[in-house]
C-alpha cells in the first residue's frame, strides 16, 4: 500500500506539477496551468455524449457507461469524519450512493454543495493515474430514496411490485466487476424501456421514486434505457440518478481515486469552506485533490480557480 501511494504521488507530481505530499512537505500552491489537463478531462468526459459502448481495459468486455464516460460524483456533508469513507448507515445498508453526470443526464443542481469526483478507469489510463474499476452494483435512473433500504444493498425496491429475486451474476460476463454488478430489473425479466416504465409507474408523490427497479451497473442496455426514460418523466429532470457502490470495507482507500473536490458554483459562498476542509483532510491523509467549481448551467461546467484552494505554508 505504501508503494502504491508513493507511486501515485510521484505520478501526480509529473502530471500536474505539484510537489509530493508528505507530512513535512505540503503541496506547492496549484495553478490553473498545472491543473489544465484535469479540467479538460472532466469537461471532455461530461460532454462525451456519443460514447455508449464502454469496453474494459485489457479484456475489451462491455462495461457500464460510468467506466469510460461521464462523471462519477458523490455529494456529502462536512462533518467529523473523512468524507470519502462510508457512514454507519451505508455500512448497514451495504452500499454508498453516488451519482453519474453527463451532458445528456444531469440534474439541475447537485444533491449537496460540496463533494468529490472519482476518476473512471479510462480517464485514469489517459492521465496515468488509478481509476475506480470495481465495486459498483446497480443504477437507478433517478434517486430511489434508498436511505436505510437493506434489500441487496438498496438495489431492490421496497415499494415496487412484488417479485422473487435470485442474486446471481447477470449476465455471466467475466469482467472485473462481476462479483458486484447486479440489477433487480434484469433479475425479474425487465429488459426494455417500456417494461421499466410499466413497472415504475408515474413516480409522483411521497415515496413514488422508490418504485423503480434498478439496472445492472455493467449492462449497456440498462444505461441506454436509463438515459431514454427521461423523455417520459420531464417533471423529474432536476433529480439526480443514483449509482450504488458496495461497502466491502470502510472506504478509506477510495481517496486514491479522487480526481477533484467539487464546490457547486450556485452555492459557492455557503460551500467553499467545506470544500477546503475536504482538501485539508486529504492532505492530512497523504493525498491531494484540487477544488474544482461545478456549474451545471454551463456547457463547460468544470473550472479551476486558484483562490479556491487552501493556502499551504511551506
Amino acid at each position: 500500500m505504501k508503494m502504491l501511494l508513493k507511486n501515485l504521488l510521484i505520478t501526480t507530481v509529473l502530471l500536474y506539477g505539484c510537489a509530493a505530499i508528505t507530512p513535512s512537505q505540503p503541496p506547492a500552491p496549484p495553478t490553473s496551468q498545472s491543473y489544465g489537463p484535469l479540467v479538460e478531462s472532466l469537461n471532455r468526459a461530461y460532454n462525451d455524449v456519443q460514447q455508449n459502448d464502454c469496453r474494459e481495459i485489457g479484456t475489451n468486455l462491455p462495461r457500464g457507461h460510468y467506466y469510460c464516460t461521464g462523471i462519477i460524483i458523490r455529494a456529502t456533508e462536512d462533518g467529523d469524519y473523512l468524507p470519502w469513507t462510508n457512514s454507519p448507515m451505508a455500512m448497514e445498508r451495504g452500499s454508498v450512493s453516488f451519482s453519474w453526470f453527463r451532458k445528456d443526464d444531469h440534474p439541475a443542481y447537485p444533491f449537496k454543495g460540496v463533494g468529490f469526483i472519482l476518476r473512471n478507469p479510462v480517464e485514469g489510463e489517459r492521465l496515468g493515474l488509478p481509476g475506480f474499476d470495481d465495486g459498483f452494483i446497480c443504477l437507478f435512473p433517478v434517486d430511489a430514496l434508498t436511505g436505510n433500504n437493506r434489500l441487496h444493498g438498496g438495489c431492490v425496491s421496497r415499494f415496487g411490485k412484488p417479485a422473487i429475486h435470485a442474486f446471481n451474476p447477470q449476465p455471466d460476463i467475466p469482467h472485473h466487476n462481476i462479483r458486484f454488478a447486479w440489477g433487480s430489473c434484469e433479475d425479474i425479466g425487465i429488459t426494455t424501456l417500456e417494461q421499466w416504465i410499466d413497472y415504475a409507474g408515474d413516480m409522483q408523490g411521497g415515496y413514488a421514486r422508490a418504485t423503480q427497479c434498478s439496472w445492472n451497473v455493467d449492462s449497456q442496455n440498462g444505461w441506454r434505457n436509463s438515459l431514454a426514460m427521461h423523455a417520459h418523466y420531464p417533471y423529474l429532470d432536476e433529480i439526480w440518478n443514483e449509482l450504488l457502490m458496495a461497502t466491502v470495507d470502510d472506504g478509506y482507500s477510495r481517496k486514491d481515486y479522487i480526481s477533484a473536490v467539487y464546490v457547486d458554483a450556485a452555492n459557492y459562498a455557503s460551500s467553499i469552506e467545506a470544500a477546503r476542509t475536504f482538501q485539508r483532510k486529504l492532505i492530512a491523509n497523504n493525498s491531494y485533490a484540487p477544488i474544482i467549481r461545478l456549474d451545471l448551467a454551463s456547457d463547460q461546467p468544470f473550472s479551476f480557480h486558484q483562490e479556491d484552494q487552501i493556502i499551504v505554508k511551506r
